[in-house]
């Protein structure tokens, strides 16, 4: 499988390591941290990402977040 992996840059060093270890080819694109206190603009910076990746051969899209001020919320 080919997976585009959208993240929070906190998470960087655990998704390398998890991504290292996958028999999946996984491209990261991590954002900024401070975009949390912006949970708007980092849901459409996600969306953007998300329809972008729709067009590149990737057999799904993951995120890696936490509530992240509910930025997730609303996706397609």
């Amino acid at each position: 499988m080919k997976l585009k992996c959208l993240a929070c840059d906190v998470l960087a060093r655990p998704l390398y390591l998890s991504a290292a270890h996958s028999p999946h080819i996984v491209d990261i694109q991590l954002f900024p941290r401070g975009l949390h206190n912006t949970p708007g603009i980092l849901r459409g910076r996600l969306q953007e990402n998300v329809d972008a990746a729709a067009g590149q051969g990737y057999d799904a899209v993951v995120m890696a977040y936490g509530l992240c001020g509910q930025a997730t919320a609303g996706l397609t």
